[in-house]
């Protein structure tokens, strides 16, 4: 966890991509890891290989992977035969599952009012995962007070397509942004 850190204190933007077109891009592009938000249990293994072949990190969000239940087999599934370096959820009980299993986790949360701020601080007494990703990532003040609630290192996500939107995040609080936006990934 603390080496993705200091990779993304150098180079904050993640890539975010949903098919082999766009990770094969991800994979020559200056990021330190790749979200991969698509895909299905056919084509995972090469998605990850294409990732990895750039030098980058795998992380797997399996909320959106076609073909993997969203249970405990899954997270073991993807352990053993894909190995991320992490998996990205909406679902805590995944996430803590990924965490015995060695995978850095990120807990996405989506934070459209007070009330979803409630939820997804609510969502974190059950489990704490290594990270949250907070959605949309064009809300400063989100990231600020997550941060602050939480202690958790934040990445802003969603809806973020230029610098000065990435700089906004990181002064708000975000050590990192991951974005589908590929002008991005080669700042």
């Amino acid at each position: 966890m603390q080496t993705f850190l200091k990779d993304l204190s150098r180079r904050p933007v993640i890539a975010s991509a949903r098919d082999l077109p766009q990770v094969r891009r991800a994979a020559g592009a200056d990021v330190a890891a790749v979200f991969l938000l698509g895909g299905t249990i056919l084509t995972l293994r090469e998605l990850a290989e294409g990732v990895r072949a750039g030098g980058k990190r795998v992380f797997i969000h399996l909320d959106l992977l076609g073909g993997l239940g969203r249970d405990a087999a899954a997270v073991e599934w993807c352990a053993r035969e894909i190995r991320p370096d992490g998996m990205i959820s909406t679902r805590g009980p995944l996430l803590k599952q990924a965490d015995e299993l060695g995978m850095i986790t990120i807990q996405r949360l989506f934070v459209m009012d007070s009330s979803g701020m409630l939820n997804g601080l609510n969502m974190l007494r059950a489990y704490t995962p290594d990270m949250l990703e907070v959605l949309p990532g064009l809300v400063p003040k989100a990231i600020t007070r997550l941060k602050q609630q939480t202690g958790l290192s934040i990445i802003a996500g969603g809806m973020i397509t230029r610098m000065d939107e990435v700089a906004q995040a990181l002064e708000a609080g975000a050590v990192g942004i991951s974005t589908s936006e590929e002008s991005l990934w080669n700042p």
